[in-house]
């Protein structure tokens, strides 16, 4: 039964990486506000056919319908990379504007 079951949902994108098994994540790290967080984790699919990369996380601020706040999307290790590149290139903007002497105060 439950076989049965699982490969209906495997079927949906959606439903299968929201229900897929989560085998690794990292530990939170809080945003600005003391309640806000992000978690990145390894989930495995329904079918048992590949993993995913996904964020679980609760921002600083949000605007929307009322409920919980947290939030999780998950990714191919394609667009993982690519998120991983992003936020690569952006620690190296902050590193090289940090570092500018255009700046006469230091940003941290």
């Amino acid at each position: 039964m439950w076989t049965f079951v699982r490969n209906i949902l495997a079927g949906s994108k959606t439903l299968d990486a929201a229900l897929g098994e989560v085998v690794y994540k990292t530990p939170e790290v809080n945003g600005q506000s003391s309640r806000s967080f992000i978690e990145f984790r390894v989930k495995r699919d329904l079918a048992d056919q590949k993993f995913l990369i996904g964020i679980r996380m609760k921002p600083d601020a949000y605007i929307g319908p009322q409920g919980s706040p947290t939030s999780y999307m998950n990714f191919d290790i394609e667009n993982a990379r690519l998120l991983r590149d992003h936020l690569d290139m952006c620690i190296e903007e902050y590193s090289r504007l940090r570092d500018s002497p255009a700046h006469s105060t230091p940003i941290q």
